[in-house]
């Protein structure tokens, strides 16, 4: 798996997990502004640099992730970051490797799965990948900044649709119990995220993690859409920062309803 390194120097490291329909770069901007934290930011498999490694599983895929975290990490341990896929695999991380994990903060998980509407909508949606014009169209319904549109269609051409496929039928299934209840043997402190203006099912899948975790708790941005990583790039990076600093939920933050 391709990974991308940022002040490594630093001392503790940061973990980004990326999105189902970009890359790795979606953190690179955010990663170079935190230079008092070493940041490893992988393509996931069939995404990117790794699009020619296939999806598995997401528990394979965990595994992955957990022995870059081993090799790579300092101190073998990490914050791990993650939007949407990256928030499932980051979920499903901590619950088989809670040893690995400081803290994390996951967004816009759908650990429930997703409707058959959603999975007949998103599933007929790859067959247009290959069409530049799409995700010019993603794009904007993304909320993407100017900057970011290109390697966001760029990405989006080069993903292996095979893998696409098979990675998104598993998340429209949902993560299965037995997997989450690993999360009961973790006392890592997780902050799972959702952004006010997402679809309900996103909210109320947070409680599968806070009703396994004795050290979760969760949050919804205001105002905020699924990717509000890129819709306000600075809310999250003090969401980010005030998590890390203080393993404590950002003030501006508000509670569930």
């Amino acid at each position: 798996m391709f990974v991308r390194e940022q002040h490594s120097d630093a001392d503790e490291t940061l973990l980004f997990l990326h999105g189902g329909n970009v890359a790795g770069w979606m953190w690179h901007d955010l990663a170079a502004s935190l230079p008092d934290h070493h940041s490893l930011i992988p393509d996931l498999p069939g995404f990117a640099a790794s699009n020619a490694e296939p999806w598995t599983n997401l528990a394979e895929v965990a595994d992955a992730v957990a022995a870059i975290i081993r090799e790579r990490a300092h101190g073998g341990r990490v914050h791990v970051v993650g939007l949407s896929l990256g928030a499932v695999v980051g979920t499903v991380l901590v619950a088989r490797h809670p040893e690995l994990a400081k803290s994390a903060m996951l967004t816009g998980a759908p650990l429930r799965g997703l409707g058959s509407m959603a999975r007949a909508a998103g599933i007929v949606q790859v067959r247009w990948w290959g069409s530049r014009s799409y995700w010019r169209v993603m794009a904007r319904a993304f909320r993407m900044p100017a900057d970011s549109v290109e390697a966001f269609v760029e990405t989006g051409l080069g993903i292996d649709r095979v893998s696409a496929r098979r990675m998104l039928d598993q998340v429209y299934d949902g993560v299965a119990a037995a997997e989450l209840d690993g999360l009961r043997r973790t006392r890592t402190p997780i902050l799972m995220l959702a952004g006010e203006r997402e679809p309900k099912v996103i909210r109320q899948a947070m409680t599968e993690v806070t009703s396994r975790a004795v050290n979760a708790t969760a949050r919804v941005a205001p105002g905020m859409h699924h990717a509000w990583s890129a819709e306000d790039p600075e809310l999250f990076r003090r969401v980010l920062l005030h998590w890390l600093t203080s393993q404590q939920p950002a003030p501006e933050l508000i509670n569930p309803a």
